[in-house]
């Protein structure tokens, strides 16, 4: 596989599977980091995106540059709990066909004040 074809996986589990990552070559020991919470394993990982997909109502990318295995993506998804639309950077590192690391990059100050109004 190459990293075009994981990185649309990714993004296609974000926007037709509410996030269900079954179908993403992620590494066992994928690494995610994030302004809310980070995960240092696949499985940790797709936990977290079954629960945060079917939240947003909307996901799309914006813009998509690519640098040999390093893929940076400019984002949105809307999620009317936590304040509307949301546009983030995202880092995608792909190796042999597999998904090793993402780092997402975005202000967060509206998902915590939602989730601390829903008590998480």
């Amino acid at each position: 596989m190459t990293t075009a074809e994981a990185v649309q996986r990714y993004y296609e589990a974000w926007i037709s599977r509410q996030g269900n990552m079954s179908d993403v070559p992620l590494a066992d020991d994928f690494i995610f980091t994030g302004p809310v919470g980070s995960f240092d394993s696949a499985d940790g990982f797709r936990g977290m995106a079954a629960q945060f997909g079917p939240m947003a109502l909307g996901f799309r990318v914006r813009h998509q540059f690519t640098d040999g295995d390093l893929v940076c993506s400019i984002v949105e998804w809307d999620i009317p709990s936590a304040g509307g639309v949301t546009t983030a950077a995202e880092l995608l590192e792909v190796r042999d066909g597999i998904l090793v690391r993402a780092e997402v990059i975005y202000d967060a100050e509206e998902l915590r004040k939602a989730a601390a109004a829903d008590g998480a």
